[in-house]
């Protein structure tokens, strides 16, 4: 079992009065009946019970206590379990409509989803969707605390379905730090600050899930290719494409973007994009009668005397010298000498 690590305290709900207070010997024939019974008359509708299964121990006893704290559409539990196993997720199943995140600051959680499986041990977070089932096993003398808001807050890259972090990153202790500080001031906040608190959060829990996934091998080269098709589309008719808009139509930060590019071309988000209506340019050149400064404004460059500066850079020619090349090379290619 992983050690406990130190971090800040985290105050969740009622800190005398914890929703569920269950223990359950591990010798009771009886056990997981007892135990699910027990929950569901603590918890009722407020914490509701998954499927929980107690491994057979001659002695000892299982503890289970959990403090919940709602924070408008999201909420916080303080977990402490011995050692259990349970399902969690799926159609109709527990949680199946969320996001939920265990921040685990001691022992250790297991999880289990077709052929995925993801540890989350102390100092780590773990962050799932729930849609589909999740078989999971906790080890003795684990606490958490758990992060659950809905799922349609959330866009996990494609084939993703679990996302661990350090809690020591950078992107995860911002936050933690801002959801530990929500939590404690929840209750004094009117609704205008809360749903601020709340946005903030989201944002922040966002940036962080990006700044893990990014380094996915399989999701950097997917965004770079779904951005490079949405560029292509806007090209002729977005003037004012940029960063930041491509970013939100990705649902992504404007840094994940970034590093995408930075990994897979040698150019800058803007320079790909200018590189693409040079290149679209160029064909028109020499396919269209169109003028130079009719295909300048077309292709959105500033004026004329910018698209040939640029023109120029790129290809070691002004646009009307490479009409004329390729128009006499289709020429020569269609009258070749006998």
């Amino acid at each position: 079992m992983s050690t406990g690590v130190s971090v800040p305290s985290w105050r969740v709900g009622n800190s005398s009065r914890p929703v569920i207070d269950v223990a359950v010997p591990y010798a009771d024939e009886n056990r997981n009946r007892v135990l699910l019974s027990e929950w569901r008359r603590q918890g009722g509708e407020q914490v509701p019970a998954p499927p929980l299964r107690l491994p057979r121990h001659s002695e000892g006893t299982y503890r289970a206590r959990i403090w919940k704290q709602n924070m408008l559409d999201f909420f916080l539990e303080d977990q402490y379990s011995d050692a259990v196993a349970g399902t969690t997720g799926g159609p109709g199943g527990h949680l199946e409509d969320r996001i939920v995140t265990s921040v685990t600051l001691s022992g250790e959680w297991r999880f289990a989803s077709g052929t995925q499986r993801t540890t989350a041990g102390a100092g780590t977070l773990c962050v799932r969707r729930n849609e589909d089932p999740w078989d999971f096993e906790v080890a003795r003398g684990t606490r958490a605390i758990t992060l659950v808001l809905p799922a349609s807050e959330i866009r996990f890259p494609a084939n993703t379905r679990a996302v661990t972090a350090e809690q020591t990153s950078p992107a995860a202790a911002l936050l933690l730090s801002q959801l530990r500080l929500w939590a404690e001031l929840s209750d004094g906040l009117g609704a205008t600050a809360g749903e601020a608190a709340r946005n903030a959060t989201l944002e922040l829990f966002r940036g962080m899930l990006n700044d893990q996934v990014i380094d996915d091998a399989e999701f950097a080269p997917a965004l770079l290719r779904s951005a490079m098709d949405y560029i292509e589309i806007r090209l002729l008719a977005d003037p004012d494409l940029r960063p930041r808009e491509i970013a939100a139509a990705l649902n992504v930060s404007v840094r994940t973007l970034y590093r995408a590019f930075g990994q897979g071309v040698t150019s800058s988000v803007m320079g790909y994009v200018r590189e693409r209506r040079l290149e679209r340019a160029r064909a028109e050149l020499s396919s269209t009668r169109l003028t130079v400064s009719e295909i300048a404004a077309r292709w959105h460059f500033a004026d004329s005397s910018h698209f040939v500066k640029a023109y120029k850079k790129r290809y070691a020619e002004t646009p009307t010298e490479g009409r004329k090349d390729r128009r006499h090379t289709r020429r020569g290619a269609a009258f070749p000498d006998a």
